[in-house]
């Protein structure tokens, strides 16, 4: 065999010995020691409970999901955890959903998608509403903004 390929084998050799195995084990172990006190110390911000509250309004199913999901991806992202216990109470009280045909094919023409929350949260109540007249974007993204919109506000909640 070439040198080259000795050289390798012996490298192989002396990564896997018992002593380098245990040095990144004892490594491994810091790691996570280090990440622990982060974790527990995260900031966490209330569950949302949504409710429809706009009257004759169309109900979409998948609004609700799409804004808690949006909701929890901000979370994590800003390193806050959502409580199990601590809840603010969502109304959907505006939404506007233009048919997906009819807003590809007519863009603006055919009016904008829309969709408001009204934020119950202690002691505080707030509205939180974004429009699209896009042709590619419809409701998903207008859920996952307003579900960003209301992390924004309740975690300036939870840092007070």
């Amino acid at each position: 065999m070439r040198k080259d390929v000795w050289f390798c084998f012996a490298l192989l050799a002396a990564a896997a010995s018992p002593v380098a195995l245990a040095q990144s084990a004892d490594a491994a172990a810091d790691t996570a020691a280090a990440a622990a006190p982060t974790a527990a110390a995260a900031r966490s911000v209330p569950k949302l409970s949504i409710r429809w509250d706009c009257g004759e309004c169309e109900h979409n199913d998948k609004v609700p999901p799409l804004i808690e999901q949006a909701y929890a991806e901000q979370a994590a992202e800003n390193e806050a955890r959502v409580s199990d216990n601590d809840v603010a109470e969502v109304a959907i009280v505006d939404i506007r959903q233009r048919p997906p045909g009819v807003r590809v094919m007519f863009g603006v023409m055919a009016g904008r998608d829309r969709l408001g929350l009204r934020v119950k949260y202690r002691d505080r109540v707030f509205e939180v509403s974004d429009t699209s007249a896009n042709i590619v974007m419809g409701l998903n993204h207008l859920s996952a903004s307003v579900g960003k919109s209301v992390f924004e506000e309740l975690s300036s909640d939870a840092a007070r």
